[in-house]
């Protein structure tokens, strides 16, 4: 499957500079990168030091979130996971480097899906365990 909004918004992430080892590329991304749909934005965990950075450099109201994370152009840029940061470093370790970017592995993803549970994730944990299934095959 083509993923242009992908190859789009990674190019464009290129841009921020984030140092590899203090991010990982989330939500629908790692789905995409693997070619089963294309992703729309990036939601992207970082660690709290970096997010305190960006938050600095991206302190306009325009940048702010009331939800909690930081909204440049179409990234979504959170030092949480589940209102937790406890697990943001793992994530970030674990992350899978596919094509030279970090991304959270798909446990996190499925965890994360199955606890948003709406429709859009269902049919993404589906996707998901179908890869799954032909990739152990």
């Amino acid at each position: 499957m083509e993923t242009p909004n992908l190859d789009r918004l990674l190019r464009e992430l290129k841009n921020l500079n984030l140092p590899l080892g203090h991010f990982a590329i989330f939500g629908s991304a790692p789905l995409a990168i693997r070619g089963l749909r294309d992703s729309h934005d990036l939601d992207i965990i970082v660690s709290d030091e970096l997010y305190q950075k960006l938050k600095a450099q991206y302190s306009s109201p325009e940048y702010q979130s009331p939800l909690g994370f930081l909204k440049i152009n179409d990234f979504e840029i959170s030092n949480q996971w589940m209102n937790d940061s406890s697990k943001v470093s793992q994530m970030i370790t674990e992350a899978e480097i596919i094509n030279d970017w970090p991304f959270v592995v798909l446990s996190y993803v499925i965890t994360w899906k199955t606890n948003m549970g709406r429709d859009k994730d269902k049919i993404d944990l589906e996707m998901i365990n179908e890869y799954l299934k032909l990739a152990k095959s």
